[in-house]
């Protein structure tokens, strides 16, 4: 009877055992492509699934990232914002600025490349930068790795996620999962492009969409595609030296001095303030700037010239921008952080 006892108790140990351990979720999720988007490359090793992209967003959002833990990812990716950052130069680690504008966080499935200078061309690689940069998070993935090894729920969610411990390798592919999800797709010039809604945009933003992809403006020579950006690198004449070298940086080209990634028009509106440097603070002054043809470089896009466009042809381009403004995008609870 005794012996009968034993073999039941260890029973429940090795059952309580198996469940600690858990059970990755492997069930790959569908891609959601949307309505008029092409379908996007995704790494094979990188496989989408529901665990993965839990603990990408629990990382996006916590500062444990961080060195001294004070700043997250989505301290200079606000979703508000189309997680970008309305300052000019976000802050990081004791207030440290950075020299560039944060970019807005969305529909990067389909970039081939990242970064304003186009450094990177694998998303799973993007948080190595942040994670390194002295005015940024300024650690090491090995710290960081460590710290999560010794936290609870963490030990839980990369188990579900990878059935191992935390990894750089799992670190990185998890953040990937997450930024991969933030799809924004549903502004109202969508629903009059791709569903038919012939309502759907003020007669002033048709106005605009006319002007924009009319030879008189030209705008549509860079900002093409689902995703208004043909992911060029150009100078648009925002400065007359550029102190940032911005695609040199990487190619060492002199050619390419002054040349940034052409960013999306998506969500326009409340990316705010513009260009690589945030040198420009409202969508007005953006118009404006390519009405005067921009500032005096040598290495300015020709296609950046002297507009005259009138006050109201300036105002119709702003209002056309305006209705790629995707606002369940920038209130969609899937990526706000869980309680």
């Amino acid at each position: 009877m005794k012996r009968f006892g034993l073999f039941i108790l260890l029973g429940v140990l090795l059952t309580a055992c198996a469940k600690d351990v858990a059970t990755p979720d492997e069930e790959v999720l569908a891609f959601p492509t949307p309505t008029g988007f092409p379908a996007p490359t995704l790494p094979e090793n990188n496989p989408l699934t529901k665990a993965k992209i839990r603990l990408g967003k629990k990382l996006f959002y916590d500062p444990i990232l961080s060195k001294d833990s004070t700043i997250s990812c989505s301290s200079c990716h606000q979703q508000a914002s189309a997680f970008a950052d309305p300052r000019q130069f976000s802050l990081g680690v004791e207030n440290r600025v950075g020299f560039r504008n944060a970019q807005p966080l969305f529909n990067l499935a389909w970039n081939p490349n990242f970064f304003w200078d186009g450094g990177v061309t694998t998303m799973e690689l993007v948080p190595l930068n942040a994670i390194a940069a002295h005015f940024e998070l300024d650690n090491t993935p090995e710290a960081i790795v460590s710290k999560l090894n010794r936290n609870p729920k963490y030990i839980e969610l990369f188990r579900n996620a990878f059935n191992d411990t935390a990894t750089t390798n799992h670190l990185l592919h998890a953040l990937a999962s997450f930024q991969r999800m933030l799809i924004s797709a549903d502004a109202p010039f969508d629903d009059y492009l791709f569903r038919g809604k012939t309502n759907a945009v003020s007669e002033a933003a048709k106005r605009g969409r006319d002007l924009f992809f009319n030879s008189k403006t030209d705008c549509f020579r860079c900002h093409s595609g689902f995703n208004y950006t043909n992911y060029s690198f150009q100078s648009n004449g925002s400065s007359e030296t550029y102190p940032d070298s911005g695609r040199q940086r990487i190619t060492l080209a002199s050619d390419d001095r002054g040349r940034f990634q052409v960013p999306s028009l998506r969500n326009i509106e409340f990316t705010a303030p513009y260009m690589h440097d945030g040198s420009i603070p409202t969508l007005d002054s953006v118009v404006g700037h390519y009405n005067r043809g921009g500032l005096n470089f040598p290495g300015k896009s020709p296609v950046v010239r002297p507009l005259n466009l009138t006050a109201q042809e300036r105002s119709d381009l702003v209002e056309f921008m305006k209705s790629l403004s995707d606002t369940k995008f920038l209130n969609n609870p899937e990526f706000q952080p869980e309680e």
